[in-house]
């Protein structure tokens, strides 16, 4: 009777945190859909206006309404095409260890305060409506947050250059690259103050980004060693090597060598007749449909195709192995793969592991050493026969033999009993707002929604661990046969944090839920009790250490 009413309540907490995270993904796509919906049309509606009008600030009026859209979307699907380029080359860039280009880092910020003003047009637009449904005090309310929010936003951008510029780490962006924010920034100022004929440099400046780096990549390099060595030499810093810089143009022949693989036609062919294309549909649509309308489809269309690009990337790397858990881990620590020729020691644990999961009836997974001192133990994936074994140097140099079978039997009985499917898939859109973080540095829009998706993604996923410990301690002990092997193994890694008190990553986000032992509470002078109950009963992804090593004993 006990065993059905667990099994009960595990399968209740797993809906309800399938359901917050299913929510919590679509307002998540539903935002992004709108911050990049807005600028487009934006951009099409100005545009066309500028392009067509006499009383537009070019005084042209020469070119009529349908001509003036086609020019001005296939402008505008020229300057998304250099900001997605940019995008994954500063997040291959990344991941590859070398720095990115000035050129691609410069496009990526000036989309993340396009995306800024982005946010302030949806709110503006949204102030009307909610000055009529709102009672006034309400309202007023509002209004002060959105200020407080604002000032918040500009503290913390000042703050966090400030502290990347002291700590003597190495920067996100080169010097190059923050050279290019001030220039769009100047450029950004001049549009508004004097003319807004100077936002056509930006315009410019993309477009030639894009076609440069396809119809003449030597001369963009050029450009962007030159712009990396004038920055450098005013702020009296070492430029930076340019053969170990990615920039826009190697992702350009990524993608070049790519297509010239196939059978198909060559990439020269295949982007020009795509620009005529578009530039003919435009121009075709332009003449049978309103301008407001053919904007607001386009946008719509836009905003769903590139969000559906990097949400489909997302889902695709999930299932195929590369779960954002371990990519995230990947990004900010030294994570190995395991070697066993020249190390006796790893050699011995891949038997360990070889074993214990034949006896599990398991396939064996990729086993990872994480470079960290604190005992951490946690198994990845969707698949039993693609998940991943992460093991730290703290927990194999911490416990004894038998303790550290018992261990990764706990890590076992997860696969087993698909708790590592559930959580992995439950962590990944805290996962993947710590990638969007870490890789493309602070970003006023992104910094609030990544905070927000990783609270309730820690939420729901401890919601979940907590009722799945219990199992895999009883998993370990039908593998081993020896329940006394980990309660032993969870004493002394209760007693190793208590010794040694770290910030390591499992206070810190979804990942926690992946660890085998809660890290050691220390007791603060004010908010004790508050700060206790926030963190181990709405975010603990564990129950007691104490009650799991009773119910251990109490079957031996």
């Amino acid at each position: 009777m006990t065993s059905v009413r667990t099994r009960v309540g595990l399968l209740v907490r797993t809906v309800v945190a399938a359901g917050c995270c299913l929510a919590l993904s679509s307002a998540v796509a539903g935002a992004a859909l709108l911050l990049v919906a807005a600028p487009v049309y934006a951009a099409i509606r100005y545009g066309v206006a500028a392009l067509s009008s006499p009383t537009a600030p070019f005084h042209s009026g020469l070119v009529d309404e349908p001509l003036a859209a086609a020019v001005v979307i296939a402008v505008v699907i020229v300057c998304l095409t250099a900001v997605e380029l940019s995008l994954r080359t500063v997040r291959t860039a990344r991941e590859r260890g070398s720095p990115a280009g000035a050129l691609a880092q410069g496009t990526v910020e000036l989309a993340s305060y396009v995306l800024l003003l982005s946010s302030l047009l949806i709110a503006l637009a949204a102030l009307p409506f909610l000055r009529a449904a709102l009672p006034e005090p309400a309202f007023a309310l509002l209004i002060l947050v959105g200020l407080f929010y604002l000032l918040t936003v500009g503290y913390a951008w000042a703050a966090h250059e400030w502290l990347r510029s002291k700590d003597g780490v190495d920067d996100e962006r080169t010097t190059g690259g923050n050279w290019l924010v001030l220039v769009v920034f100047a450029v950004g100022y001049l549009s508004v103050a004097f003319w807004s004929g100077f936002a056509l440099l930006v315009v410019v400046a993309l477009g030639w980004l894009v076609l440069g780096s396809v119809l003449a990549p030597d001369h963009v390099d050029r450009v962007r060693d030159a712009v990396e060595r004038r920055a450098a030499e005013s702020a009296e810093e070492t430029p930076v090597d340019p053969d170990e810089v990615y920039g826009v143009t190697d992702g350009v022949d990524r993608i070049r060598a790519r297509l010239d693989r196939g059978s198909g036609p060559r990439t020269t062919i295949i982007a020009t007749s795509g620009v005529l294309a578009v530039v003919g549909a435009s121009y075709w649509a332009a003449t049978r449909i309103p301008t407001e309308s053919l904007a607001a489809s386009l946008a719509a269309a836009t905003a769903v195709t590139l969000v559906g690009v990097h949400a489909g990337g997302a889902i695709r790397a999930e299932f195929g192995g590369d779960t954002a858990v371990l990519r995230d881990l990947e990004d900010r620590f030294d994570l190995e793969t395991l070697a066993t020729d020249a190390d006796p020691t790893r050699a011995s644990l891949e038997s360990i592991v070889t074993r214990l999961a034949g006896q599990a009836d398991l396939p064996t997974p990729e086993i990872r050493i994480l470079d960290r001192e604190p005992a951490i133990a946690l198994t990845v994936g969707y698949r039993p026969a693609a998940s991943t074994l992460v093991l730290s140097r703290g927990l194999i140099e911490t416990l004894e033999a038998r303790e550290l079978e018992a261990v990764v039997a706990h890590e076992l009985a997860h696969l087993k009993n698909r708790d590592a499917a559930v959580l992995t898939a439950l962590s990944a859109p805290g996962a993947v707002a710590q990638l969007s973080r870490s890789r493309y540095g602070y970003n006023p829009v992104v910094e609030p929604l990544a905070t927000v998706v990783q609270i309730a993604s820690r939420w729901y996923v401890a919601f979940v661990s907590r009722g799945r410990e219990y199992a895999a301690d009883d998993g370990a002990a039908a593998i081993t046969g020896d329940p006394a092997a980990l309660a032993s193994a969870l004493e002394r890694l209760d007693d190793d944090l208590e010794r040694r008190p770290t910030t390591d990553l499992r206070e810190r986000d979804t990942a926690s839920a992946f660890a085998i032992v809660p890290s050691p509470w220390d007791e603060h002078r004010f908010f004790d009790r508050t700060r206790w109950f926030v963190a181990r009963k709405l975010f603990g992804t564990h129950p007691p250490t104490e009650t799991r090593i009773e119910r251990l004993r109490a079957r031996v």
